[in-house]
């Protein structure tokens, strides 16, 4: 044990005799280890706010969406589209044991004119269960209930104030959109802002009651492109899950043109995108790792021919191969492991700082710090490996002749 002890002693020793060099030559596995962590914890953090914002939204409810390239999977579309969902399907979904509201989303084009011309807007046909659905209060006034569903009314998202009025309280005051008045009832909460989320769309969503589009004249032209179908209770989505599907293949003849998601999969489909991104930056991460254990290689084979007539000696006094072998291999793994602890602090720095500075809260993991400090390890092993069996296959008298 005492050997070992002395490498390890001989190791660090080495490391800070020359702290520019083993800086440099850790330096890629610093940069590996550290944007591993940075990006698993910012994959996770982000993933986790979106799951938690669509279960706050939907824990008991069931999204259709249409069929169309241009539908986000639980928000707001960013244009209308010809929708494959219809009226009918509304009214048949309404007749399901266990449903406590269906809620069409139909989403229209047009200016709405204010104190203000807003640009930004969206605007959406719905019904009143759409804040019981979505589990959203109201900041002020009231949503549009069952004897208004008909009537020129209005409730605005929480950025959309600012984009039409002037005053921060707007009750009682109207905008125009496609020549007719709207009042507006009620503004709604902000919805929680997540980063590769379209939710937050609907902080600049007017919403007005489908009944305005039969007032209009829109309702030919309008296309339902999401129903969110609120469930009773968690254990009944399956079997809900089940009869809308069957439902709507036969008010559809048969065909798919259609999606059926369960609060899970809305989450799932949120976070595929992010997976992949995440992954393709995991990969870069890897190359720089790879980079980080050829350097370490080559600086240790250069340590190897300059210490040459040490080896000469330490195998004149009866060092054996495997000692001289473990004592370059500690020395590779030493150098490693610093730069992934160092890597580890740096992430957990980096971690803060986002945290302080943006909206984003990573989600560190110890099972992936774990990993990082044993990938480091690994890599000066292997990449130590090379340099060391080398330096145990010199001979004695040839390597004392190296002055």
């Amino acid at each position: 044990m005492s050997w070992r002890n002395g490498h390890i002693h001989t190791a660090i020793a080495t490391v800070r005799s020359n702290r520019w060099l083993s800086f440099l030559t850790m330096l890629g596995v610093i940069v590996g280890v550290a944007s591993v962590i940075v990006i698993v914890g910012i994959s996770e953090g982000v993933k986790n706010e979106i799951t938690s914002q669509v279960n706050s939204f939907s824990k008991n409810v069931i999204t259709v969406q249409s069929k169309v390239d241009n539908l986000s999977s639980f928000g707001v579309a960013q244009s209308p589209a010809v929708s494959t969902l219809t009226n009918q399907d509304i009214s048949s979904l309404n007749k399901l044991h266990n449903v406590t509201a269906v809620v069409p989303l139909v989403i229209l084009s047009g200016l709405a004119q204010g104190d203000k011309t807003y640009h930004g807007g969206i605007i959406i046909a719905t019904t009143q269960d759409l804040p019981k659905v979505l589990n959203q209060s109201l900041a002020f006034g009231s949503f549009f209930d069952t004897n208004e569903t008909s009537s020129d009314v209005a409730v605005l998202g929480y950025n959309a104030v600012a984009g039409l009025f002037n005053e921060k309280i707007p009750l009682g005051y109207s905008f125009i959109w496609r020549g007719q008045a709207f009042i507006v009832d009620g503004v709604l909460n902000e919805f929680k802002t997540t980063p590769f989320s379209n939710n937050t769309l609907f902080n600049n969503t007017i919403f007005i009651p489908t009944g305005a589009l039969q007032q209009l004249s829109l309702m030919n032209n309008a296309s339902i492109f999401q129903i969110l179908i609120g469930v009773n209770k968690s254990k009944n989505l399956p079997a809900v899950d089940k009869q809308i599907t069957a439902i709507l293949l036969r008010n559809h003849g048969g065909q798919k043109n259609f999606s059926v998601l369960l609060p899970s999969q809305v989450s799932q489909s949120n976070t595929s995108i992010l997976n992949l991104l995440a992954t393709l930056s995991i990969g870069i991460a890897a190359i720089s790792l790879f980079v980080g254990g050829v350097g370490i290689m080559n600086v240790m084979l250069m340590s190897v021919t300059e210490r040459m007539h040490e080896i000469g000696i330490r195998k004149a006094v009866g060092a054996t191969n495997r000692q001289i072998m473990s004592q370059f291999l500690v020395e590779a793994v030493t150098i490693s492991v610093v730069g992934g602890i160092i890597g580890i602090v740096l992430a957990m720095l980096t971690d803060l700082a986002l945290r302080a500075t943006t909206n984003l809260t990573p989600s560190l993991n110890w099972r992936v710090i774990a990993v990082g400090a044993l990938v480091s390890m690994l890599i000066g092993i292997i990449f130590g490996s090379i340099p060391a069996v080398r330096a145990a296959k010199k001979e004695p008298i040839e390597a004392l002749r190296n002055e």
